[in-house]
């Protein structure tokens, strides 16, 4: 796996804020698949960990740092020639990328010239757009559409993925949902009387934190918590993160923490009574799975294709007006929270588990194999 920065939540580092969704669940299924019986290797960018360690079972390779390099230059060194380098010392049998990005052109580019199977996985239905345009460098997305196009297979999250795939890049998808392991044994529902209404995520525009703090103005009879941190240190997305800090801080009913390290996060679904999603696009949110896991009913602006019985598992609303109103009355009718919290966590049970998502892997995993 080509996990470039997803090694500080594997090794729970906690003075390294790069956290995001697509690291957490490239962990998780890590995990899994070991417990399934497959050797994993984690390929990391170099954030001072030693060259080669084992962490929870998988393997764990240093590259080069994200600094590393001379302006201009370090595409090629240390960028192309540490990634090379890492994926011969790994000598896996099938090679795991995620995320849109050169990485993926390089990644799948070393697979052809050596006959390995290459697994592209979507992040975001921003991946599949044209472009695409969460990749902002010209030769990144030269390099992420000719990945795409020579991946051995490409994994997606949700059946939205799969239409914007096939009309994009003409290609079909292998649906695997996202997987979610609970910190410590199997979790029991949350108390009835939990009241805080919950948000968690990276403070960028594509997020839209400012619908929740929005919802907090409107609604200033509830509680509300808010978790998450700046995506990057660039002057735009500072500034950004302050100024959603900053408005935050005039809400006296909001408690804004800021960023907040994965596992401790992880622990405030514990009091929460509802999940709130604001995002214009997502791939498939983790913080549902850790909602619906605990039996927390959620709210969200956007459809991912997930149905039991007909019935997306979460409360899905078209606009500002309609969420506010959501959170309201659902807030304010128990029965209909605690029903909307029962379909949300049968459908993670059938859908979602470590086991389920290890099984569907394995399957792709036996297939690109017997097609090398």
């Amino acid at each position: 796996m080509l996990a470039l920065t997803a090694y500080p939540v594997l090794a729970g580092r906690r003075d390294l804020r790069e956290l995001g969704g697509a690291q957490v669940q490239q962990v998780m299924i890590a995990r899994a698949l070991v417990r399934a019986g497959i050797a994993v290797t984690f390929i990391c960018m170099d954030y001072g960990q030693p060259e080669e360690e084992w962490i929870d079972g998988i393997r764990v390779l240093r590259t080069y740092g994200p600094n590393d390099g001379i302006r201009g230059l370090r595409f090629l060194h240390p960028r192309i020639t540490g990634l090379f380098k890492a994926m011969r010392r790994a000598n896996a049998d099938v090679y795991y990328q995620r995320c849109s990005g050169m990485a993926t052109g390089l990644m799948t580019a070393w697979c052809r010239w050596n006959n390995k199977p290459a697994i592209y996985a979507g992040a975001s239905d921003l991946d599949f757009q044209p472009g695409p345009p969460n990749v902002h460098n010209r030769r990144d997305r030269w390099l992420f559409r000719r990945g795409l196009r020579q991946a051995s297979a490409v994994v997606i999250q949700n059946p939205r993925q799969r239409d914007l795939l096939l009309a994009n890049h003409q290609r079909d998808g292998v649906l695997i949902p996202s997987c979610y392991a609970p910190p410590s044994g199997e979790l029991r529902p949350n108390p009835p009387d939990a009241r805080e209404v919950l948000w968690v995520g990276m403070i960028r525009p594509v997020k839209r934190p400012d619908r929740f703090l929005a919802l907090a103005k409107a609604c200033p009879h509830l509680q509300f918590r808010m978790i998450g941190g700046a995506m990057g240190d660039t002057p735009a997305v500072l500034e950004y993160y302050a100024q959603i800090e900053k408005q935050a801080a005039t809400l006296p009913n909001l408690h804004f923490m800021g960023f907040v390290p994965f596992d401790q996060a992880d622990s405030y679904f514990d009091r929460a009574a509802l999940l709130i999603n604001t995002s214009d696009h997502e791939g498939f949110p983790n913080t549902f799975l850790q909602a619906w896991s605990r039996h927390v009913p959620s709210v969200a602006l956007f459809d991912t294709g997930s149905r039991i019985d007909q019935q997306p598992p979460y409360c899905l609303v078209q606009d500002e007006p309609a969420l506010s109103a959501a959170v309201q009355r659902l807030m304010q009718n128990e029965d209909e929270r605690q029903q909307l919290a029962q379909l949300g966590h049968a459908y993670f049970v059938r859908e979602h588990s470590p086991a389920t998502t290890a099984e569907r892997y394995l399957a792709l995993l036996q297939d690109l194999k017997a097609r090398t």
